[in-house]
């Protein structure tokens, strides 16, 4: 009887054991301080809200997710710290970020050298792309598209639309930087002249000196490689100049958290056309989530992180569980090759060999202070052919 016993005991041990099981750690890194910590504290929020959304259904086949956090303020040696502490001190089986593409590929090298496997939410710079997969960093896939494909298919847009001449104006960063290069190639294709190139740092106050030398320059369009937050002063100031130019734009000028941050004159940015691959009214009920939890409109950069976690990496924890009964992060890594989500709010979700997914790009305009989709493009490797 007493042999039954401690048998029965055992077993429930085991049970009770296997119901407990660990909860798998997942890591976000972002900008949580400096010109560019809005976009963290966006990761931060659409991280926790997707992380209890997952949660409050069971988990990940009755896994419990956990969620870390780590500041890389947007530059390439403090996400090496950022990656180091999540996996080293946070112990993390998978790793979202970096949003900043100076960031990303700073990362890439010590997400390979220690084994983690990072899926990129936003970094947008052609480099990662090339680098990720059969370029050698088995490690490093991403969701988002890159500037590369975005200029070739946005160009084209612009050359249906009778756009003959443009000026570039993007941020001092590397994701400004290597949007301009990819423009200035994409508009060469496309038969549209490359008038004049300008820079700016993020979080600068004063655009009104480089608008005056666009003003100069005279070109029919500009396009801009701006966020919201450099937006927002932007377009008052070009406003204020009498700048009459369209403007096409790439980051995150045509948006709900632009129209927010203009409020007391949502019209300001009437007629912006941006290149996207997210916008409010993708998933109406993570609209309104966001917004009751946070009290503003759902932010790109945290919405991009959160579309990951549940369309991305949770599929591939899924697979991984299934295949090899675990979620260590070899595991993770080769279920993330396995990853085939036909229909993500972003569009198809699959990793080609060099670990990019195509998703669509969307078509955004600003009328009458109201964002509207204008088109959605499907996006293929053909494109940069």
């Amino acid at each position: 009887m007493r042999l039954a016993l401690t048998l029965a005991t055992l077993l429930l041990l085991a049970v009770s054991t296997g119901a407990q099981a660990p909860p798998i750690r997942i890591g976000f890194a972002s900008a949580m301080s400096g010109p560019a910590a809005i976009t963290g504290e966006g990761v931060r929020w659409g991280a926790t809200l997707a992380v209890d959304e997952i949660n409050a259904r069971g988990g990940i086949m009755g896994r419990k997710i956990e969620a870390y956090f780590a500041d890389n303020k947007a530059t390439p040696g403090e996400a090496v710290s950022a990656v180091r502490k999540l996996a080293d001190v946070d112990q993390v089986d998978v790793i979202i970020g970096q949003t900043h593409s100076g960031a990303c590929l700073g990362a890439m090298p010590v997400v390979k050298e220690i084994g983690i496997p990072m899926v990129v939410e936003s970094c947008s710079h052609p480099k990662i792309r090339e680098l990720s997969g059969k370029g050698g960093n088995e490690w490093t896939f991403r969701v988002a598209l890159d500037d590369e494909i975005m200029a070739y298919t946005f160009a084209r847009y612009m050359a249906r639309q009778g756009v003959k001449t443009s000026s570039v104006l993007a941020m001092n960063n590397d994701f400004g930087r290597g949007a301009a290069v990819a423009y200035e190639a994409a508009f060469k294709k496309a038969g549209i002249t490359l008038v004049s190139t300008e820079f700016f740092d993020p979080g600068q106050p004063d655009y009104r000196p480089v608008l005056t030398r666009l003003k100069r320059a005279n070109p029919e369009t500009i396009l801009g490689v701006i966020l919201a937050s450099d937006g927002a002063p932007f377009m008052r100031q070009f406003r204020e100049l009498g700048l009459a130019q369209k403007v096409y734009a790439r980051g995150s000028l045509a948006s709900a958290e632009f129209l927010h941050q203009v409020r007391d004159n949502p019209k300001i940015g009437d007629g912006v056309v941006e290149a996207s691959y997210w916008v409010t009214g993708l998933d109406a009920d993570w609209d309104k989530k966001w917004t009751e939890r946070y009290k503003v409109p759902p932010r790109i950069h945290g919405s991009l992180a959160a579309i990951t976690l549940k369309w991305a990496v949770a599929p591939a924890l899924e697979i991984a569980l299934k295949k090899h009964g675990k979620a260590d992060r070899a595991s993770i890594r080769a279920a993330l090759t396995e990853v085939d989500v036909k229909d993500s709010p972003l569009g198809p979700i699959k990793f080609d060999d060099n670990h990019q997914a195509w998703i669509n790009m969307i078509l955004l305009e600003i009328r009458d202070g109201q964002l509207r989709i204008l088109e959605k493009l499907p996006t293929s490797p053909a494109l940069l052919k």
